[in-house]
């Protein structure tokens, strides 16, 4: 089978068993809010190794607006909740939990199958971590989970959470908090991984914090 019409399929499929299970999709994202974190499922497939490839991933709902307003993207806003998921600027996602399915062939039905599986296992994840994040701090909390986690797997991971420890401060009105991760951030020379008109995000998070 060739890999395009192995990916339509997968998006169909992908498509009907998100509504099933209750989840939206778009242009192949699988993603749902729920109370205040926002999840994103990604599942890709490889027709050759016959693997399907998976992911969940989480971050706060508020993450993104507060994001916006630093990059001075306030119009993003208004975008679909599914621009959250798949938008080019938005706030970064930590991976909850991946992994790799092996398919004993290609036909639609198993195929359907083994996605079934992966949103049977993802969901309960997603609804038990949503229930814990109860505050900013929770939520920073649980991020700092999967931090560890991941560091210990990849040590020399380039994956960082001072975008969101800056993030939370901003929401918190921890003004002066934040104000000194964007310093310390910029002496170190880091970008954040965005920039806007030649200006590093912390940079601009230092722009946005005078406002306040």
């Amino acid at each position: 089978m060739k890999q395009s019409y192995f990916d339509k399929m997968l998006n169909r499929i992908l498509k009907v068993e998100s509504k099933r299970f209750g989840w939206k999709c778009s242009r192949g994202f699988v993603f749902k809010k729920e109370k205040s974190l926002f999840f994103t499922i990604l599942i890709n497939g490889q027709s050759k190794t016959k693997k399907l490839h998976w992911s969940l991933s989480f971050k706060h709902y508020d993450f993104d607006d507060i994001f916006w307003d630093v990059v001075k993207l306030p119009e993003n806003k208004k975008q679909p909740l599914s621009f959250r998921a798949c938008g080019a600027w938005v706030a970064p996602s930590m991976v909850v939990q991946e992994g790799c399915a092996g398919l004993d062939s290609l036909e639609e039905e198993i195929v359907l199958n083994e996605v079934r599986k992966i949103f049977e296992l993802l969901i309960p994840i997603s609804d038990k971590e949503a229930s814990l994040a109860n505050t900013y701090q929770s939520n920073l909390q649980i991020l700092e989970k999967y931090y560890s986690q991941l560091i210990e797997k990849y040590p020399n991971a380039v994956r960082a959470i001072w975008v969101e420890k800056l993030l939370t401060g901003l929401l918190e009105c921890k003004f002066d908090e934040a104000h000194a991760i964007a310093i310390a951030r910029i002496n170190a020379g880091d970008s954040g991984g965005f920039s806007y008109s030649g200006a590093s995000f912390y940079q601009l998070a230092t722009e946005y914090i005078k406002t306040q």
